[in-house]
């Protein structure tokens, strides 16, 4: 993934923790701590999975299947995870 593409993600997924943050808690998002749960919370490959709240404007796809399954990925959400 080039560098640019990769901080595109960071910035969005960023975007997205801080109205998770704004608007609710990290335990709401994350349903007890879990990673998994937190990397679908952010909706950054397909949108929000779940009913959306009102705040979740823009909470559509925003990074391909091919960016998910890279390793390039998973460091963005881990750092993000990490530093909630």
């Amino acid at each position: 993934m080039e560098l640019k593409r990769k901080e595109e993600i960071k910035n969005e997924a960023k975007r997205r923790l801080n109205l998770w943050i704004e608007n609710s808690s990290i335990d709401e998002m994350t349903c007890g701590g879990s990673r998994l749960r937190f990397d679908m919370a952010l909706g950054l490959i397909g949108g929000y999975p779940f009913k959306k709240k009102p705040w979740m404007v823009g909470f559509n796809g925003f990074i391909t299947e091919e960016e998910f399954d890279s390793s390039d990925y998973d460091e963005i959400i881990d750092e993000l995870f990490n530093n909630k």
